[in-house]
């Protein structure tokens, strides 16, 4: 009996080892990798563009998927070295909705390894966003910069939570965007006079795409964005390679 017990149990071991490695490279299949890159005429964010931003820049971004999780870094530079915006981001899916956190760094005023409250140049932001439908493809977002560099002006040793809030709806290849912000922040006039709600992005874009044969087109895009706060006007066109 003893003898086997033991053989059963060695076979349960080698059919568990085999099922394991079954799964892990089921597992291990469901892991993509991309690379990512874009090149705009200039870089509007949210709203706001600054004389860096008004530079053409080249923006790379390469992420590990698996699931719903992914895991990456976005980047941004222009080509006269006057900026340099390096974002570590994670990302969770489930259906439409994504929750995010993104470690933001565009100014490295120190060590980029700095995460101390008082002296870093990080700004670490939580998002939650909803994609829409076919049928009603209208698109929600909500973010909060919740530690790091965005302190308030009248006090540096306090957050700012500058948060923006983004409703879009998308009509074939057209989007429309209104972008607002319940306080005083970042956005708009950057931690100016205002306070109180404002909308501080309004933008219409196209999508399309440069055709070169039957099986070979690059995605392109062009944008106008106005910010009623700031009272000024962009525009941007893109290509993604």
């Amino acid at each position: 009996m003893e003898r086997k017990s033991i053989k059963m149990l060695g076979v349960a071991l080698i059919a568990a080892m085999s099922f394991g490695n079954v799964m892990a490279q089921e597992e291990e299949s469901k892991v993509s990798f991309v690379a990512t890159a874009d090149l705009v005429s200039n870089y509007v964010w949210r709203g706001t563009a600054s004389s860096a931003f008004m530079n053409p820049n080249f923006q790379p971004k390469m992420a590990m998927k698996t699931g719903g999780l992914e895991i990456g870094v976005w980047g941004s530079t222009d080509f006269i070295g006057a900026y340099k915006e390096i974002d570590p981001y994670i990302t969770y899916s489930y259906g439409k909705f994504a929750i995010n956190v993104t470690d933001y760094n565009w100014t490295f005023g120190n060590s980029y390894f700095d995460y101390t409250d008082s002296t870093t140049s990080h700004i670490i932001e939580a998002s939650l966003s909803y994609a829409g439908t076919e049928s009603l493809p209208l698109s929600a977002s909500i973010s909060t910069m919740l530690y790091g560099a965005d302190k308030k002006a009248t006090d540096f040793t306090k957050q700012n939570y500058s948060t923006y809030i983004e409703l879009g709806y998308t009509y074939k290849n057209f989007k429309g965007l209104l972008g607002m912000t319940p306080g005083d922040s970042y956005y708009g006039d950057g931690y100016g006079g205002v306070e109180g709600f404002a909308v501080v992005n309004i933008g219409f874009v196209s999508y399309g795409s440069l055709k070169f044969s039957d099986t070979f087109a690059i995605p392109v895009s062009t944008g106008v964005y106005v910010n009623p706060q700031l009272e000024t006007t962009y525009m941007a066109f893109g290509i993604t390679f």
